[in-house]
């Protein structure tokens, strides 16, 4: 019996070192793969804001704001003036607040789809829709703007070749650089086209510290002054799509160490 009272302490100690040994081991291979874990960084990261101009001679420039509400939106949804976010321009025009979708991606390329109703369309008469594009990663963010071939969209030929459409960039002046009118219908038929102003890379900058991650464009549609005198109650435009796109960072850059 003694000998068992001897045995069972030091049975019980080496079980603790063991079992130190163990838990140490563990935490250590644990902390190792920690340093050398890759975590999914969000590529495209970016809120895309969709307003309507109010424009009551639809001449294709808003109306102004009253002073009290430069730099200001009228949101239906808060029932209010809303201050605009991060701001690179002043706003001096008037618009109204439609929408707003995230395009979020861990891969390098993000696309939103969308479209357009225009009611009570006539000649002469210019539709403008603005959008903010914010980029709240700290990448560039390459932008193409276009409409597309949808799949089951067959568009009214006679009726889409009355329309024709235009892009602008907002700069931090204020100003917008336009391209050229574009049509819908080429050849008697719609396809997929894409709008650049700039006729080179759109980019949003990056969202830095003493940086402002954002772009603003202007949309445009009208009946073309050659097309019908007849005025169009409601139609739909085929589906836009803005690309957001930008360079994958390098995977040793998203290391967790």
């Amino acid at each position: 019996m003694k000998k068992y009272k001897v045995i069972l302490p030091v049975v019980a100690l080496a079980a603790g070192i063991i079992t130190i040994i163990i838990i140490s081991f563990a935490w250590y291979l644990s902390t190792d793969r920690m340093t050398d874990m890759q975590f999914n960084i969000l590529q495209i990261d970016s809120l895309v804001s969709l307003y309507e101009a109010n424009d009551s001679n639809y001449n294709g420039v808003p109306d102004l704001s009253s002073s009290e509400n430069v730099d200001k939106y009228y949101s239906p949804e808060a029932e209010a003036f809303v201050t605009y976010q991060n701001k690179y321009h002043t706003e001096n025009y008037s618009f109204d607040y439609v929408d707003q979708r995230y395009a979020l991606s861990q891969d390098s390329q993000a696309n939103l789809l969308n479209t357009v109703t225009i009611t009570d369309a006539a000649p002469s008469k210019v539709y403008g829709y603005k959008f903010e594009i914010t980029n709240y990663v700290g990448l560039e963010n390459q932008l193409n703007f276009g409409f597309i071939e949808e799949n089951g969209y067959s568009p009214n030929i006679s009726l889409l070749s009355e329309f024709e459409v235009r892009l602008g960039i907002v700069e931090s002046t204020s100003a917008v650089t336009f391209g050229e009118w574009t049509d819908f219908v080429s050849n008697n038929s719609y396809s997929a086209f894409e709008l650049n102003p700039l006729n080179t890379t759109m980019t949003i900058p990056a969202n830095n510290v003493g940086s402002v991650g954002r772009l603003d464009l202007w949309l445009q549609i009208r009946i073309k002054s050659t097309a019908t005198n007849d005025s169009i109650s409601e139609f739909k435009l085929p589906k836009y799509r803005i690309t957001l796109s930008c360079e994958m960072q390098d995977p040793d850059s998203q290391s967790g160490d």
